[in-house]
């Protein structure tokens, strides 16, 4: 049985021993002493035992507290686990919070395992404190304790090795990172500079369409220009085809006319000559 410092350092002790094993699937705790229901008075001394199912394949600890009708914390204290099985040697009584009344005693291991009993307590009229007990607690309490700062160092050195291996799978990752994004920044400056020059030729090729759009409306204009020639020209051609036909036209009745008028002359001449 613990006094309120000391019950402290156990739940921060328990509290670091669960950190690291968190992960690992609970259980369910039985208890074989005291059984349910059993009775105690005085300063009584008994033991708090039982097993932890399935039983742990990794070192673990029980986490034993006592609670009195009131909810009140009476007795706290850890007990290590050996092939399943635990067992702390404490005593009733010794303190005001011992009075008669049910007591609830619940255990958890470092897993997350639990479970409950109870017991009855009757008080004495003149409880005597048990000294041999506080001296068989104190030294379990030294004992846990050393089992406690054992699986601390070794649970610190196997986290050294981890968080080492992490800082140099940390280390090869921001190397590669770095190099790759040394190379998107080489790739970066080739696309800048292919995007310039692409843009001066964007730029080049828009002024050569300018100039084709010049030339061609050129073209247009002088093309207009000789259509209107052509179609001069056609209606100078076809007023000239028409001159010609009235020329024609009068050149052949002037050769009928020397024509008849030469007949005439003949049939004149031939009158003249019979």
């Amino acid at each position: 049985m613990k006094t309120l410092p000391a019950i402290a350092a156990v739940s921060i002790a328990m509290a670091l021993l669960l950190v690291p094993l968190a992960s690992v699937a609970a259980g369910s705790i039985s208890f074989t002493s005291p059984t349910s229901g059993a009775s105690l008075k005085g300063s009584a001394s008994y033991t708090i035992s039982g097993s932890v199912s399935p039983a742990p394949t990794q070192a673990d600890e029980v986490g034993i507290v006592v609670k009195n009708p009131a909810s009140q914390i009476v007795d706290q204290d850890t007990a290590t686990v050996t092939s399943g099985a635990f067992s702390y040697a404490t005593a009733v009584g010794g303190t005001s919070s011992w009075t008669s009344g049910i007591y609830t005693i619940t255990a958890t291991d470092s897993f997350g395992a639990t479970g409950t009993t109870t017991f009855t307590y009757t008080s004495s009229i003149s409880p005597q404190y048990n000294v041999t007990a506080a001296l068989i607690k104190i030294q379990q309490q030294l004992n846990q304790t050393l089992a406690q700062n054992a699986v601390l160092q070794r649970d610190l050195k196997g986290n050294e090795t981890a968080d080492q291996t992490s800082l140099t799978s940390i280390t090869n990752s921001l190397s590669s990172m770095t190099t790759s994004l040394n190379s998107i920044t080489s790739s970066l400056a080739t696309i800048t500079s292919n995007l310039n020059t692409l843009s001066t030729a964007v730029t080049g090729l828009q002024t050569s369409l300018t100039n084709i759009g010049n030339q061609i409306s050129s073209m247009n204009t002088v093309v207009q220009g000789l259509g209107t020639q052509v179609t001069n020209a056609a209606n100078e051609a076809t007023t000239a085809a028409n001159n010609a036909s009235t020329v024609q036209t009068y050149v052949l009745v002037v050769a009928v006319l020397a024509a008849i008028t030469l007949v005439l002359e003949l049939a004149i001449l031939v009158r003249k000559l019979s």
